[in-house]
């Protein structure tokens, strides 16, 4: 069988079995398991494939057909120009994702740190103290450490699995971050930040059934379901945050597209934090929302 009538077949039962983006997938599982890229498999279309290869490219397919995220099968998923190691243990990284990331870094640029001494460089002190909170398989706070030579990265998460596949990022992609297991704040015994960037869960409880079969049979719930308003981990960071902040540290947090304005009413309410500003993603959509510790909070 030629490669592209191999691979329009593994389309058809994608989108037969209502997996979204069924050509994308079908086409990626092919360049994964023979380790080519999209321009060759072009190329290849009309190259006759061995029934050795043409048996397992059709195993993968029936493993994505079961809703299975490709990530999933692939093992890996692309997040700021890095590939992240993936799994069940972890929430695979979205591009929404990258908004954070991005607002993050245009933050650290636009209000440098007072510089570090030469001593202090020689010790490894940072202008920038990060926290990445809810950390998962460490994109954000991995992404950012990427980004900028002048920041030290914490990170932290309750899951020991996730923080397993967070380390394996780090030393994959050679970057020096401290991991902490612990419920939030918990293993932070008081330490503060210049900055705080955390995308925890924000799902309302009661639509976590209604999401994609690739998502709520095959990604953790725990770091899906925000309560039954979505909003109880925002409710925890609100409340803590400030006593983990350096005086005018900033906050960001990503959000689901519909709670800027409750996150922009709780931060004002608490009276800690400076007016927030909700940023929109690439879409137009309210992703992230950012503030400052009042300098007097």
């Amino acid at each position: 069988m030629k490669t592209r009538i191999l691979v329009k077949e593994g389309e058809y039962r994608l989108a037969k079995a209502f997996c979204m983006d069924a050509k994308i997938d079908a086409e990626e599982l092919y360049c994964f398991l023979t380790g080519i890229d999209r321009v060759h498999l072009f190329l290849k279309a009309n190259e006759e494939v061995d029934p050795e290869t043409e048996e397992k490219y059709m195993e993968l397919i029936a493993r994505r057909a079961q809703r299975i995220p490709l990530q999933h099968i692939t093992g890996v998923q692309e997040f700021m120009g890095h590939t992240f190691k993936v799994s069940p243990d972890v929430l695979i990284p979205r591009q929404d994702t990258e908004t954070l990331v991005l607002e993050a870094g245009r933050t650290i640029q636009a209000n440098p740190q007072k510089k570090a001494g030469f001593w202090d460089k020689l010790k490894g002190r940072g202008d920038w103290e990060v926290l990445d909170l809810c950390c998962g398989s460490g994109v954000v706070g991995i992404s950012l450490t990427k980004m900028y030579s002048n920041i030290k990265v914490t990170a932290t998460d309750i899951s020991e699995a996730a923080l397993k596949v967070a380390e394996e990022n780090a030393e994959n992609l050679r970057t020096k971050i401290k991991f902490l297991q612990g419920d939030m704040f918990a293993p932070l015994n008081g330490k503060k930040f210049d900055m705080i960037v955390s995308n925890p869960p924000y799902i309302r409880t009661n639509m976590i059934s209604i999401l994609q079969e690739e998502v709520k049979k095959h990604e953790p719930l725990s770091a899906l379901d925000g309560g039954r308003d979505g909003l109880d981990f925002y409710r925890t960071i609100v409340e803590q945050a400030a006593d983990h902040l350096t005086p005018e540290g900033w906050l960001m947090m990503e959000i689901g597209h519909d709670q800027g304005e409750d996150l922009r009413k709780m931060l004002k309410d608490s009276k800690k934090y400076t007016p927030a500003e909700v940023v929109k993603d690439l879409p137009g959509r309210d992703r992230v929302v950012k503030c400052r510790l009042k300098s007097n909070g």
